[in-house]
């Protein structure tokens, strides 16, 4: 969507731009010449019917002046307007207004410069001169007896011969151009509605040029146009100052607005345009000197804008002569920088070159008009305009030529990323492909380790076979977490030597559970197994506490040697043994327990509460050997705590122990072979899609 916005912008300013320009300019340039060959009820004071003198001390009064000797008034040179130029003086005019000339009932004496900071006229009555009125941009607005941007004095009716009249202008330093007429109201409201219809048709292109390249920064966001957008802000209110309507409508009341906003616009306009300029034609990359030295007078205006706030003779002046000429020299220096730019294939220069091009000319023009090299009115009224306005919109005109380049350069590098990605992509594929092969090689390499030392841990536990050899009614559920397990079960057999008597024989069970799961659980968990069956061949008539702490010390060494601080792992251990011929059950656990089922009640036969291997707080405490007479049909349980911490049923919690006994009460009258099988189905409803916790060990035993 934006860009086929950014397209049709480009489109239709590329086709409105030159057309309003042109039309402006043809408008302006006819419209001026009709208004020159129309001059009924206009009559333009010629320069030999006026004198002046030159008050630099400003400070004469009207009777001063009035005594002074003819003499030391000189006459207008040329036939231009009366123009002084920039000029902090006061200027005093005397000039001859004659009936024969101005045969009209209702005049108006009118000085076209807005600009004045006070104009005071006077008309000779016998020997001395009364004064008309006193007014200027230094006092309010409504102060004025005409409400009128320019100066305008309504004149009493000339009876016969002529009328002397005594006028007394100051610019405070600004342009001292004094182009003064005699007018009837209709041919003043005549040229007014002309002036006012050229005047707001490029208050117009200012205005939609602003709005137009705000727009486009809303889109963008790119600070060049910022800048052109602030430019043109300030360039507009510039314009309402120089020609009166910010006065007029803005602060009729604020006349220090007044008289500082021309040289204040003017520096502000002209930074941003310099701004502007530096980020557009990319100067830090392409002339990294001429971007200093732009940088430096951007600098140099900011410092004027603030001198011009300073309301004094001697600093005005000096902001109004420094913007002034700054703004002819930048004019003029942008144009070789622009050209260079142009010719580093830099395309959209050449619109911002062509603008430039146009505003030097009518600035050159406008500038030496004030300065008095030229006495052209049109340029005084017009230059200006015409060529700010060529400007503001070749200028966007660039922006837009500049978007376009950036687009098709994106465009461009677009489709170079996209191939280069598209090669990346077959690149990455095959890199893919064989990184996936060496995965699944490296997989199966792991996975068979791991099933070989499945087969070892196999091979290292008990068989279902030697189980039963020992334990004809039995089963034992081992189910691994992940293939490798880290519980591990031992079955044994041993024989007693009696005081008379053969010797008794003795079977044993044990179910251990040790640190983690998979191949580490694996690892500890056959060294366990194997120490086990070592403690019990070294130690056959021990009691099962005494083998747990055997095994406690034989696994500190294996594990951790002599660091004992860093001993983390051990595992939880459920041994006991029975005296088949007394039927007598001796059992001791580190933080395992035994469950008999005894005729519907489950007889608990608690361990300590250690683990082996570990050093921890409950290492105090000491294992113990606790006994139990059988019954026939008794029902041993032994288990880790795999089973009764797996997550599952219908609310995703634990089974706990609390539910292991429930499930086994429910099975218990069962054969073993029935309950293994339920277990084992209820393991699965149980588990559902969780996954399963940890490693499972669960053994049963029958008593016969």
């Amino acid at each position: 969507m934006r860009r086929l916005l950014r397209k049709s912008l480009l489109r239709w300013s590329l086709a409105l731009g030159p057309l309003v320009v042109v039309a402006t300019i043809i408008i302006v340039l006819s419209t001026f010449k009709e208004k020159r060959e129309k001059n009924v009820g206009q009559f333009q004071i010629p320069n030999y019917s006026i004198e002046f003198f030159e008050d630099k001390s400003r400070e004469l009064t009207c009777e001063k002046i009035n005594s002074l000797n003819d003499s030391l008034f000189q006459p207008i040179p040329g036939e231009g307007s009366p123009n002084f130029g920039f000029n902090a003086s006061n200027i005093w005019l005397k000039m001859q207004v004659s009936s024969v000339i101005l045969p009209f009932e209702k005049k108006i004496l009118e000085i076209k410069n807005p600009l004045l900071n006070s104009v005071d006229l006077y008309i000779k009555k016998g020997e001395d001169y009364s004064l008309v009125e006193s007014t200027g941009d230094a006092t309010e607005f409504h102060s004025r007896s005409i409400n009128h941007r320019y100066f305008q004095f309504p004149l009493p009716e000339i009876n016969q011969g002529s009328s002397e009249y005594l006028l007394k202008i100051n610019s405070g330093g600004e342009q001292l151009l004094a182009p003064i007429s005699v007018w009837t109201p209709d041919a003043l409201a005549d040229r007014d509605h002309l002036d006012h219809m050229l005047r707001g048709s490029y208050f117009g292109i200012i205005l939609f040029v602003l709005l137009f390249n705000l727009f486009v920064y809303t889109i963008v966001r790119e600070r060049s146009t910022l800048y052109y957008v602030q430019y043109n802000f300030f360039l507009l209110l510039l314009q309402l100052s120089l020609g009166g309507y910010a006065f007029q409508y803005l602060w009729p009341e604020i006349p220090y607005l007044a008289n500082i906003a021309n040289p204040f616009f003017a520096s502000v306009s002209i930074f941003f345009l310099i701004k502007f300029a530096q980020h557009f034609l990319d100067l830090k990359n392409f002339y990294p000197k001429a971007n200093r030295v732009f940088q430096w007078t951007a600098i140099l205006l900011l410092v004027n804008s603030l001198l011009s706030l300073v309301w004094f003779p001697t600093p005005f002046f000096v902001s109004v002569i420094t913007v002034n000429v700054t703004a002819l020299i930048l004019n003029v220096a942008i144009i070789p920088v622009s050209i260079l730019v142009y010719r580093k294939n830099f395309k959209p220069a050449k619109f911002f070159l062509i603008g430039f091009i146009l505003l030097v000319f009518t600035v050159f023009g406008f500038v030496a008009t004030n300065a008095g090299i030229i006495q052209s009115e049109f340029f005084a009224d017009y230059g200006l305009l015409i060529g700010s306005a060529a400007e503001v919109v070749l200028l966007s005109l660039a922006i837009v030529d500049r978007f376009k380049q950036f687009k098709d350069e994106a465009f461009f590098n677009l489709k170079r990323i996209n191939l280069l990605q598209r090669e990346q992509n077959v690149v990455l594929e095959q890199k893919v492909v064989e990184r996936t092969a060496e995965i699944e090689l490296q997989k199966d390499e792991i996975l068979s380790s791991i099933r070989y030392a499945e087969r070892i841990q196999k091979n290292v536990l008990p068989s279902e076979d030697d189980v039963r050899a020992i334990f004809p009614d039995s089963f034992v559920l081992y189910m691994p977490k992940d293939i490798v397990s880290g519980d591990f079960y031992w079955a044994g057999k041993t024989s007693l030597n009696g005081v008379q008597g053969p010797p008794h024989e003795v079977v044993m069970f044990a179910a251990g559970d040790c640190t983690g799961h998979g191949v580490p659980g694996a690892m500890v968990s056959i060294l366990g197994c194997n120490l086990l069956r070592e403690t019990v061949a070294q130690f056959p008539e021990s009691d099962p506490h005494h083998i747990l702490e055997m095994m406690d010390e034989k696994l500190v060494l294996a594990i951790s040697g002599n660091d004992k601080e860093r001993s983390g792992d051990g595992m939880d251990l459920g041994f006991w043994s029975i005296q088949k011929d007394t039927m007598q059950l001796k059992f001791a656990g580190a933080n395992n327990n035994l469950s008999i089922w005894r005729r519907g009640v489950f007889i608990q036969i608690p361990g300590t509460r250690r683990p082996l291997g570990m050093f921890d707080s409950s290492r105090h405490a000491k294992f113990c050997t606790q006994t139990v007479d059988l019954e026939h049909n008794d029902i041993i349980y032994s288990w880790t705590d795999g089973l009764p911490d797996q997550f599952g049923g219908p609310k995703g919690k634990k089974l706990k122990s609390s539910g292991l006994f429930r499930l086994l009460e429910e099975k218990a009258k069962s054969s073993l072979q029935e309950q293994k099988n339920g277990i084992e189905d209820f393991i699965t409803q149980w588990k559902g899609s969780n996954e399963q916790t940890d490693d499972i060990c669960f053994a049963a035993f029958r008593v016969n």
